[in-house]
């Protein structure tokens, strides 16, 4: 979901949580412009009656999403949205996802796959190889209390 916000005659998006990479500032509605944001720069190409955001990543433009300007209402995004986090497939229920950005550095975890981004460079992939590595990542980089969770140690351990 991409949020159009119209402010002194200036259009601008926000990005909800696209994922690892979202933009963290709102960006201008304006193709072929880059835009730097705290962590990385970023463009709009329009094509058509769509937009395609990249994301410049050492010097590369990687295409990130494409998106059109019609307005969709929540019940649009409601089957995309069970199905996420419901459906037996669904990388959502099968696996373990968290990213956080912070001052200097976006973090994004996958199982047991840390990927570590510095303003715009390409990730840096650490291997988390113990339960206590996932622990000590959920709770000190991603901020997540652990001690509500039963059979967590179980379910880490499975991620090995």
């Amino acid at each position: 979901m991409v949020l159009r916000v119209e402010i002194n005659s200036t259009s601008y998006i926000t990005d909800v949580g696209f994922g690892g990479l979202t933009p963290t500032g709102p960006l201008i509605l304006h193709s072929e412009i880059e835009q730097r944001t705290s962590h990385e720069t970023f463009r709009l190409l329009f094509d058509q009656d769509s937009y395609t955001l990249q994301v410049n990543l050492d010097q590369v433009w990687k295409p990130m999403y494409r998106f059109d300007l019609h307005e969709y209402l929540l019940p649009d995004y409601e089957v995309s949205n069970w199905y996420v986090s419901t459906h037996p497939n669904s990388l959502f229920t099968n696996s373990l996802i968290s990213s956080i950005a912070t001052p200097n550095y976006r973090y994004c975890l996958r199982n047991n796959q840390l990927a570590v981004y510095a303003s715009g460079k390409k990730e840096k992939l650490q291997t988390l190889s113990s339960v206590s590595d996932l622990r000590k990542a959920l709770s000190d980089i991603f901020q997540i209390r652990l001690d509500s969770f039963s059979n967590l140690d179980e379910t880490l351990a499975n991620l090995l």
